[in-house]
């Protein structure tokens, strides 16, 4: 078989290009320091290598968004102290108000700061974090949130949504509390009942904050508003109190339906006062609102007995009173036709002795202080009021006129209420701050919990991916020195021939 010169050529011209091409692998190799780069390189730890570098991608995004989400809960965390220390101020005044020896000076000069402090409120609640976003307003981050409508009141214009942060697998961190479950979503009086004392009262009694008793059986009936009439039987004869309660019966309207009054002196009061006391037969009556012929006007009956020809106009923004046979009812809002109310009597008329405590449906309320006849007192099931509101009501309080002692007691009554609601707004507040350090700590822990997995998936990862620089240097000059070897032996192959033999 004879072999060409060509085939010589060719054959050292492929070994020496084949040796370049390893060096040069082995040169990108080094200068990586990677043992793997690409698929042929290690066909098995290819795959676990990418999988490796994604999970250490999304550990890196977890532990962006858990600083970002630390930053968020921070700055709400700061605002919230803030909160309370204006709250704690504020209650600290009403407390102080309520001193006897303090006139219409000293209540105004009160007033006076509550005003400012109403304001450094609403400054802390519109705040807005490094991005010019308001951290209160819930997704609606470019909208100032409390804004001051033309009658003086505070609106909401954010919404009840909180931003959340995923710091670790199926780990979500809330970001952000709304301004509404913050500052606006706050418990009335209690948090069970409202007390107030009719403004028409001529006496100087009070009525405390109701309290439950006895959960099992108030149950059924926390639904319910109370009101607690006095009557003075005859001139000269001590004041006798009694219990009724109100309760939708079936309502589709939107009224506000009130007992404002209850005269037991009225001649015709046996037509709709209840008979007997609850749990006795006849021991409710019903209260119905029917439409007239012209729309938006209600007749109101009670037990039967018409207010005609005295209408309810719901055209009429104004609360409005009408009595029949004895039972004054306060109304404002839209009724619809049909609407029914149960009017219950809890209480006889029982001799008024002042702190005598008075218990019914497992309440328990007092009353002291001087009754006139025909005072009334209400026990109003809590709604949901907003700080703001509520400042500004302890202010229009402290502002009341008078120094007798119908006012004194109104002003009481008033403020005690503020009071519990700024305790309300407290307990809100202090419960949200609890939810923003758990928040926080859970980040904290995430963040940790991520740098260790990271941290071992870097080194499961540079086990199967990183060079081993002795033995890679190593194999490099063997491989130089093979090419070096393969040059020469090109060099002589093509000395070979026999024209330099003769």
């Amino acid at each position: 078989m004879r072999i060409s010169t060509q085939v010589f050529y060719q054959r050292n011209t492929e070994s020496v290009m084949s040796q370049q091409t390893k060096l040069s692998q082995q040169n990108i190799h080094l200068s990586t320091q990677k043992r793997v780069i690409h698929g042929s390189d290690d066909a098995v730890a290819i795959s676990t290598i990418q999988r490796l570098k994604q999970d250490l991608s999304v550990g890196a995004q977890y532990i962006k968004n858990g600083e970002m989400a630390e930053t968020a809960n921070a700055l709400e965390e700061t605002s919230l102290s803030q909160v309370t220390n204006i709250l704690q101020r504020t209650r600290e005044l009403l407390v102080t108000s309520g001193n006897d020896t303090y006139n219409a000076e000293n209540r105004e000069a009160i007033a006076k700061e509550l005003e400012g402090l109403r304001e450094e409120l609403m400054g802390v609640a519109n705040t807005k974090d490094g991005n010019s976003q308001y951290i209160f307003a819930g997704y609606e981050v470019d909208t100032k949130p409390f804004q001051q409508n033309e009658f003086g009141s505070i609106d909401y214009y954010g919404d009840g949504g909180d931003r959340s942060y995923k710091v670790g697998a199926g780990v979500l961190v809330q970001g952000n509390d709304s301004g509404n479950a913050i500052f606006t979503d706050i418990a009335e009086g209690n948090g069970t009942f409202v007390s107030e004392g009719n403004i028409n009262n001529t006496g100087s009694g009070v009525i405390n904050e109701a309290s439950v008793v006895d959960s099992k059986k108030a149950n059924g009936f926390l639904s319910e508003d109370y009101t607690v009439s006095v009557t003075t039987p005859a001139a000269g004869a001590a004041p006798e109190y009694s219990v009724y309660g109100l309760k939708e019966t079936s309502v589709t309207g939107n009224a506000n339906v009130k007992i404002s009054k209850i005269d037991l002196n009225d001649a015709n009061i046996t037509n709709v006062n209840p008979l007997n006391t609850y749990p006795e037969s006849n021991s409710e009556v019903s209260i119905d609102f029917v439409e007239t012929a012209t729309a938006g006007e209600f007749f109101i009956q009670i037990n039967g007995q018409s207010s005609s020809p005295t209408t309810y106009d719901a055209n009429n923004t104004q609360m409005q009173e009408i009595t029949i046979d004895g039972i004054s009812v306060e109304i404002d809002g839209i009724p619809s036709d049909g609407d029914q109310y149960g009017l219950s009597k809890y209480i006889e008329p029982t001799l008024y002795t002042e702190g005598q405590s008075i218990e019914f449906n497992g309440i328990r309320t007092e009353l002291k202080g001087k009754l006139d006849d025909l005072d009334n007192f209400t026990l109003r099931q809590s709604g949901k009021k907003d700080v703001f509101a509520t400042m500004q009501d302890t202010i229009d309080t402290l502002r009341m006129q008078g120094e007798d002692d119908v006012s004194k007691a109104q002003r009481e009554m008033r403020l005690d209420m503020a009071r519990h609601q700024i305790d309300n707004a407290m307990t809100n507040v202090s419960g949200i701050r609890t939810s923003v350090g758990a928040r926080m700590r859970t980040i904290d822990n995430q963040n940790e919990s991520t740098q260790d997995f990271n941290l071992t998936s870097q080194k499961t990862l540079s086990n199967m991916e990183d060079l081993d620089m002795a033995s890679a240097i190593s194999e490099f000059k063997m491989q130089m020195s093979l090419l070096e070897v393969t040059q020469q032996t090109f060099v002589q192959m093509q000395n070979l021939s026999l024209f330099k033999l003769l």
